[in-house]
């Protein structure tokens, strides 16, 4: 249990509070009870003391950026990178192989012919594995990659020329394929239908891969937000235990759980007979809620000072918002409150992962908000 007044102490500003702690025990758990690859996938939450706190747990990391990148080699010159994107330019090609980055997933004929000039230029050996945008992917996952039209994977039609253009480079491997499909899922039948899918398809071109080729499946294990329960890895691995070796690039269901986003309620206001609950943050610094319009979990931590005028609210339903000058700054739907006043703090949950990664920090030039870590 949080000892949340000990942690805010009167605090004005809004802030993350990640517990490092709970995030140890959470990756040790997972990566110790599976002979499956555990890569985190850096893009949900990138803070530099997540990353260390993960770095004797995981296999490696799996980046997007040249920025990733450098977080990543800033903690550890050797550990393991994968390099994904649907867009690598040459410049950020030649960035990951000078950083010692030597898997990466292709998505473009473009990428690849870079990569094959850059790997004889630097004299580098590069394993790679091919995106491919399975069919008929079924899920009700948040967010679909593949099984459907999207940007990401090689097209059909290109997937025969690259896999020539791989057999005659000279310092360019094939050692699989790469297959994220979904984000924030939550069926155990649908991820294990999927990575069904990309073992046959795998099989498919057996003859040109090595003995254990890479079957990346991805993440896109999600997190109940409503119900406040993570995706039942337990479950998931126990049904892929009689499979190859797979990769997994995991972000959300390691971090969300463990980080939070606490504000201090400034004002309280009633217009045109609907409730706003203001904030002193906003989604310039945690945007997720808004983005997926859901109520985020949360807790009112009630104030232990306060100042003379007081307003107050009692089991009614009210619109969160913060300071931004936009009627867009609102933390999703309206949230049913049963009694919150001003001064006292709202602390989201479930907020470790696409949070302050994924806001819109620079507009207006505020703050950013301080991050402690417990």
């Amino acid at each position: 249990m949080m000892e949340w007044n000990q942690i805010l102490k009167d605090r004005e500003e809004s802030l993350y509070i990640y517990d490092l702690s709970a995030l140890k025990k959470r990756a040790a758990r997972l990566c110790r009870s599976t002979k499956h690859q555990i890569y985190y996938a850096v893009k949900a939450n990138a803070d530099l003391q997540i990353l260390t706190s993960l770095l004797p747990y995981v296999a490696g990391f799996e980046v997007a950026s040249p920025g990733e990148i450098m977080k990543v080699r800033s903690i550890s010159e050797t550990v393991p990178i994968i390099y994904g994107g649907p867009v690598k330019t040459r410049r950020d090609l030649e960035t990951a192989l000078r950083q010692g980055v030597v898997d990466i997933n292709i998505e473009s004929l473009y990428e690849l012919d870079e990569l094959i000039e850059l790997s004889d230029m630097l004299a580098v050996k590069v394993n790679v594995q091919l995106r491919i945008n399975l069919k008929d992917i079924s899920s009700d996952a948040k967010l679909k990659m593949a099984g459907t039209a999207t940007q990401f994977g090689l097209p059909e039609d290109e997937i025969d020329e690259a896999l020539k253009l791989i057999q005659s480079a000279r310092l360019i491997e094939l050692r699989g394929f790469h297959f994220h499909a979904m984000s924030n899922n939550l069926s155990v039948q649908a991820h294990l239908a999927y990575v069904q899918k990309a073992f046959a398809f795998t099989k498919c071109y057996r003859d040109l891969l090595p003995e254990e080729p890479v079957i990346n499946i991805g993440g896109g294990f999600g997190i109940d937000y409503a119900q406040e329960q993570a995706f039942p890895l337990d479950r998931f691995l126990e049904g892929v235990e009689g499979l190859p070796v797979l990769t997994l690039e995991i972000g959300r269901w390691l971090t969300a759980p463990v980080g939070y986003y606490a504000a201090k309620v400034y004002d309280i206001k009633t217009m045109h007979g609907r409730n706003f609950v203001l904030v002193n943050g906003g989604t310039y610094h945690f945007r997720f809620p808004k983005a997926w319009y859901h109520e985020q979990p949360y807790v009112i931590v009630p104030a232990t000072k306060r100042r003379q005028r007081q307003k107050t609210l009692t089991q009614q339903r009210a619109v969160i918002a913060g300071k931004l000058c936009t009627p867009n700054d609102v933390f999703g739907p309206e949230y049913p409150l049963e009694h919150v006043s001003t001064d006292d703090y709202i602390v989201f949950k479930f907020a470790g992962a696409y949070g302050l990664d994924i806001s819109h920090i620079h507009f207006l030039s505020h703050a950013a908000p301080e991050i402690i870590y417990i």
